[in-house]
């Protein structure tokens, strides 16, 4: 009982690390967006996806190495399943996302659609090959090459706001430092997760769905609803998108390219309905010009549907 406690609080902490280490990761991004002057769907799906993805990156990485890439495979899917329902829910229950569909949106969903289709690959036909994994990987470098042939309008950057919060140079300092808080902390959130499943008997794959998700996830959260308070509608839902199309193909690549995952199909059966769910509600209401209220608390619900079962 004693060593759970212990472990649940190295847990508990590294979390809150992680998600802090990640947001100022991301605020120095923030920044050299604002230099830089990037239009807000692009630095969202391709600069800020990317680093908002960082964690479960990293926690790919030390669950690979400790031979857990359950761990991993759970977080990405559970990851997913909570920016969509969890942090879009919430942002469209506030009225954020009334009105944010585009074109080039629409087809990223379309994208994100297909995308979430492939891990269905593991289950029906049981396969999770490194030929599976360098699939992944071609289809991320084939989502990247998508947005840098789109051109958008440029964000009008605040170049002097920027210079005032620090130089290049600091700024880079501070993703730097927070990058490395980022590998630190995602090392003990994978380390006292498995000794947390070994002590309660729980497949890695669910402890990496239900609890390491929500932890790995937390940047999405903080960043797009500082996004979205700050006008930036467009810049929050790109990101939530590049992101989890990341996790899909990027992190998910990797975990099947380095280390070969046997299915455990109960739990993947569970987990992938939510997956497929909540990405097709998401869809329906951007096509349908953006989430309403009603639409955030039906992505909300789905989301707490999710944790109930599982």
């Amino acid at each position: 009982m004693f060593e759970l406690i212990v472990q649940l609080l190295i847990f508990a902490v590294s979390l809150v690390i992680l998600a802090s280490a990640s947001h100022y990761t991301i605020s120095s991004i923030e920044k050299l967006i604002a230099i830089t002057g990037l239009s807000e769907v692009s630095a969202g799906f391709i600069i800020l996806a990317i680093l908002t993805s960082t964690p479960e990156i990293i926690v790919a990485l030390f669950a690979v190495l400790q031979g857990e890439p359950g761990i991993s495979i759970g977080d990405i899917l559970g990851s997913n399943v909570f920016n969509i329902g969890a942090v879009l829910g919430i942002l469209g229950m506030l009225g954020y996302l009334k009105t944010c569909c585009t074109n080039l949106l629409t087809d990223l969903t379309d994208i994100l659609v297909v995308t979430s289709l492939i891990p269905l690959l593991l289950v029906i036909f049981n396969i999770s090959s490194p030929l599976v994994g360098i699939i992944l990987l071609g289809t991320f470098v084939a989502n990247i090459y998508f947005m840098a042939k789109k051109t958008m309008p440029m964000v009008e950057a605040n170049k002097s706001e920027a210079v005032e919060k620090g130089s290049k140079t600091k700024i880079i300092a501070l993703l730097l430092l927070g990058l490395v808080g980022v590998i630190v902390s995602a090392r003990l959130v994978v380390s006292s997760g498995v000794n947390i499943g070994l002590i309660l008997g729980a497949p890695p794959i669910l402890i990496g769905a239900k609890v390491v998700a929500i932890g790995t996830s937390l940047p999405e959260l903080t960043l797009d609803l500082m996004a979205v308070r700050r006008g930036h509608i467009h810049l929050a839902i790109g990101d939530i998108i590049g992101s989890n199309l990341t996790n899909l193909t990027l992190v998910l690549g990797l975990v099947l390219l380095t280390s070969p995952f046997t299915v455990d199909i109960t739990i993947f059966t569970e987990i992938l309905p939510f997956l497929l769910i909540t990405t097709v509600i998401f869809w329906r209401f951007l096509t349908k010009g953006g989430i309403s209220k009603i639409g955030g608390i039906i992505l909300i619900m789905t989301y707490i549907l999710f944790q109930a079962i599982l």
